[in-house]
């Protein structure tokens, strides 16, 4: 139990790590980490990958509230589109998260897989042209399409366990936000993500037999409450990092970071 708990810890802190100079939550790296912890101890059986997106979307709750209050410090949200696109986020959550009982667990794997590939490809190799792409175009969009975005990122977002950073970023550098707030404000978008996905989980794994004991559905609460007791402090620290990294490199560790994740995950 001793060792579990430290490895936990040191989950924790990189994720929170990554989260504050990312503002992706740290579902990324929490999603991997949980599934071989939980296969090394025994837990979770054939629920295991549900168990392990679920666990990560409750501990983005901790490293969300965090990050995204050093962020609003350093006026780097943008509040206005958070708004809109929140209200999306909620329902797709939820209902992303209600689906996944009915998901067979290698397609969450698979899907989770694929994303951080082609993601994480894209970021490194348009690192050069990112300082480049800087306009007003977020605030002429409609707000259906904010709310429309949201709530496809919300779904998405629950199926893989992450907090939707991964996605918002991308999203919001495209519409021409300066990439710093484009991360500051995806941080405070995954905590609605990471609410409305525990909440899901919890009811859709309710009575669902062979869970590991301390669990509230499918939410394994010795992990989240192990990591997020690290991930919390080292998301402040992360942000101070990010106020100091250019754009360009910021961007391209965050490439470099998805695909070395990625491919951990194949290889587990």
């Amino acid at each position: 139990m001793i060792v579990e708990f430290i490895i936990l810890l040191c989950i924790g802190a990189f994720a929170g790590l990554l989260a504050g100079m990312f503002g992706i939550g740290g579902g990324a790296l929490i999603v991997p980490a949980l599934l071989m912890v939980l296969n090394y101890f025994g837990h979770g059986g054939q629920w295991i990958n549900h168990i392990a997106v679920a666990s990560s979307l409750a501990t983005i709750i901790g490293t969300s509230l965090s990050s995204s209050w050093v962020q609003n410090k350093n006026h780097n949200i943008e509040w206005s589109i958070l708004k809109k696109m929140v209200i999306g986020c909620i329902i797709g959550t939820i209902g992303g998260s209600y689906m996944t009982p009915y998901i067979p667990g290698i397609w969450l794997k698979w899907i989770f897989i694929v994303f951080l590939i082609y993601t994480g490809s894209k970021f490194i190799l348009k690192t050069g042209k990112v300082a480049k792409i800087q306009d007003n175009r977020a605030t002429s969009l409609p707000n259906s399409i904010y709310i429309l975005i949201g709530g496809l990122i919300g779904v998405f977002a629950a199926l893989v366990g992450v907090g939707g950073g991964v996605l918002v970023v991308p999203f919001l550098k495209k519409c021409g936000v300066d990439i710093r707030k484009a991360i500051g404000t995806s941080a405070a978008f995954t905590l609605p993500v990471a609410l409305g996905g525990t909440i899901g989980y919890i009811i859709a794994g309710w009575n669902t037999k062979g869970l590991p004991e301390y669990s509230l559905g499918f939410v394994y609460l010795p992990a989240v409450l192990s990591i997020m007791l690290a991930s919390i402090p080292m998301a402040k620290i992360g942000v101070q990092i990010t106020q100091k990294l250019s754009i360009n490199k910021l961007i391209k560790y965050f490439g470099i970071f998805l695909l070395l994740i990625s491919l951990k995950l194949i290889i587990s």
